[in-house]
């Protein structure tokens, strides 16, 4: 019996091996990772699959129009409906389909369907600086739509009289 006990005191006195300990951490970490870069890729996933990225531009915004394109790089043939802004008021609504050959020629797009033109001579806009922004009006899970705006930053124009 006392051999026993000398090989447990023998087990007991010696310090605890720090590999079970470090194994553990890396098991955790990298399970820990495991999950951030599922749920990136989940992320990711979902936001092309219902916010598909878009190009446009808005060319111009004076007092007489704002013009400009929108076009969806996945889709060249889809026409977008465009919305106008004007100092955060919604002015007007159309399709984005007028026909802009320098989207073809420059290798924007295959179609040059995507343009758009708002006249602004009816608008009655007051003197002073104004802003314009134009949204792209996407359709997402079921009857909802969003609005995407084209430009970073609205357009600032000037109306004299």
């Amino acid at each position: 019996m006392g051999a026993r006990v000398g090989a447990k005191e023998i087990l007991m006195s010696q310090p605890n091996s720090p590999v079970p300990s470090r194994l553990l951490k890396a098991i955790v970490a990298k399970f820990a990772i495991e999950i951030i870069l599922v749920c990136v890729v989940a992320t990711l996933g979902a936001f092309s699959t219902f916010n598909p990225p878009l190009r446009g531009a808005i060319e111009r915004a004076d007092q007489r129009r704002v013009a400009g394109w929108i076009l969806a790089p996945e889709a060249p043939e889809m026409v977008i409906e465009v919305q106008l802004f004007i100092d955060e008021k919604l002015v007007a609504s159309k399709p984005a389909d007028e026909k802009l050959m320098g989207l073809v020629h420059y290798g924007v797009s295959s179609n040059p369907n995507h343009g758009f033109n708002f006249d602004l001579t009816r608008a009655e806009l007051e003197p002073g600086r104004h802003t314009a922004q134009v949204y792209a009006l996407r359709h997402v899970a079921g009857a909802n739509k969003t609005l995407t705006p084209i430009a970073n930053q609205p357009r600032v124009f000037e109306v004299r009289r």
